[in-house]
């Protein structure tokens, strides 16, 4: 038995020391032509620099920066200044589970209305949102009921049902796991108003 390993370890050893290791192999990122040496590639090669391999500048911004840009809005503007969309509304907020409108919340919706009322180019698009229990099914369906309910009251109010659309976000921006009294918060109509 002892004569089998030590052939056994020469073969092995062989095998080990005859795999020579090319220096220079060929890739498709050594990009010079006619060489395979990589050190005549380091000037022209894969991951050479060059001043021209960077972006210009982009023009200099101009203006003041005394305005910070990011002011609120005006929710009492009567025109849309320029802007195709906005957010003007409070959220109308519902119970946990509930589609029903609370008395609180209908004065929101009456001044949605009567802003749609004195806007005819203004669009309304409702968005229902749920918190994070139950199944995203169920609450991409609770959270269309509740778009649909608050587009139903303002179409009892006057608004005109063509200029109004709802979607449900369901459970998708909720808060997993959150609080009470932040989950409270993601069970809620929302309004977009576009032109």
């Amino acid at each position: 038995m002892k004569c089998l390993r030590f052939p056994l370890f020469v073969l092995f050893a062989l095998m080990c020391l005859s795999c020579a290791k090319n220096s220079n192999p060929e890739t498709t990122h050594n990009l010079n032509t006619g060489s395979n040496n990589s050190e005549s590639a380091g000037n022209n090669g894969f991951n050479s620099v060059d001043d021209n391999d960077f972006a210009d500048l982009g023009t200099p911004i101009r203006g003041s920066f005394e305005d910070d840009g990011l002011s609120e809005r005006n929710p009492a503007s009567s025109s849309f200044n320029g802007d195709n969309v906005f957010r003007p509304f409070e959220p109308v907020l519902f119970g946990f589970d509930q589609f029903n409108i609370k008395p609180p919340e209908r004065d929101k919706i009456s001044k949605i209305a009567q802003y749609m009322l004195s806007e005819p180019s203004a669009k309304l698009l409702i968005e229902g949102y749920c918190d994070w229990k139950g199944t995203p099914d169920y609450n991409k369906s609770l959270g269309d009921r509740r778009a649909k309910t608050v587009k139903d009251y303002l179409i009892d109010l006057g608004c005109d049902e063509n200029r109004i659309e709802i979607i449900s976000i369901g459970d998708e921006l909720a808060i997993p796991n959150a609080t009470p009294d932040v989950a409270r918060l993601d069970r809620r109509a929302t309004f977009v108003v576009s032109k």
